[in-house]
């Protein structure tokens, strides 16, 4: 794993950056959450206004979560319109974005497990940045079953915390400080520059055509002083033993999955090619720390 970190700066210069080899799990519950949202780049006529959006949260006052009436869009049908293959659902092809995990049950448990390995990983932590205990506004870019987002609410309850993914496969009971939108993270982002405190990015290998644009969308939405942290794991298996042979069906696997992004031009390489460093370095990103450990099998 890496971890990425800036210091603040006078300049537009948000702090840190995370970056590593890791994985997802563990379930949360609490008050209901609002309808998922899409975002203003896939429905401009049902969206979540971001620039309006402090104000909508004034309106969250119900006992048990946000008032739903105030502070939700519709959800078009066309989102859920799930795509099945050789058994398998994935998301809308409402969305443009070529996309190559399932989004079922089965691919949603493997994600809260990755979480609960890394969880372990970081001793038990959900980040490695410096956070302020009084952190304000967050984002979980890629949430997946939200599951990082509704931990990370349970911790720091007086920060508000965004979800964003392609499909509304997160829960419908989580903490009155959280809530998903489904949007495209590789389409211009719609939030005012200097939105966040904190950007939280994990587990978009095979995701991404543009890692650079990526993150230098992530610099202008946080705040100076900010932080940015991001999780990748190398799409390989290796061993300290050799039990991993150039011959064996797990680097064959592996070498399948690199073959496979830089066919679609979305690569699975984002470790060992080394691209979160070097896109958080032309975002303009200062003091880049990384962490890279070994994640058992």
């Amino acid at each position: 794993m890496a971890d990425v970190t800036q210091s603040p700066d006078a300049q537009r210069q948000p702090a840190g950056a995370t970056t590593g080899e890791a994985s997802t799990s563990a379930t949360k519950s609490g008050a209901p959450a609002p309808a998922i949202m899409p975002s203003e780049t896939q429905e401009s006529n049902e969206a979540s206004n971001h620039d309006d959006e402090d104000g909508e949260d004034d309106d969250a006052d119900s006992a048990l979560g946000y008032d739903i009436a105030s502070t939700t869009a519709s959800l078009s049908a066309s989102i859920v319109d799930y795509r099945t293959m050789h058994g398998r659902t994935y998301h809308s092809e409402k969305h443009g974005t070529a996309y190559w995990g399932p989004n079922d049950e089965r691919q949603n448990e493997a994600l809260d497990l990755y979480h609960h390995v890394l969880t372990l990983q970081l001793d038990g932590k959900l980040h490695a940045a410096p956070l302020d205990k009084n952190i304000q506004k967050v984002l979980d870019v890629g949430t997946g079953t939200g599951i990082w987002a509704i931990d990370f609410a349970d911790e720091y309850p007086g920060a508000q915390v965004i979800g964003t993914d392609l499909s509304p496969i997160q829960p419908h009971w989580i903490p009155p400080n959280c809530k998903f939108e489904i949007d495209d993270a590789e389409l211009p982002w719609t939030w005012p520059e200097g939105t966040f405190d904190y950007i939280h990015i994990r587990y978009l290998l095979g995701s991404i055509s543009d890692w650079p644009g990526l993150f230098k969308q992530a610099f202008a939405a946080l705040k100076p002083g900010g932080y940015v942290e991001s999780f990748e794991a190398d799409a390989s298996f290796k061993s300290d033993d050799g039990s991993v042979t150039p011959d064996s069906p797990m680097k064959r696997w592996a070498d399948l999955n690199r073959e496979g992004g830089k066919k679609l031009g979305k690569p699975f390489t984002v470790h060992s090619d080394n691209l979160q460093v070097k896109g958080m370095e032309e975002a303009g990103f200062t003091d880049i720390t990384v962490k890279n450990f070994k994640v058992g099998i």
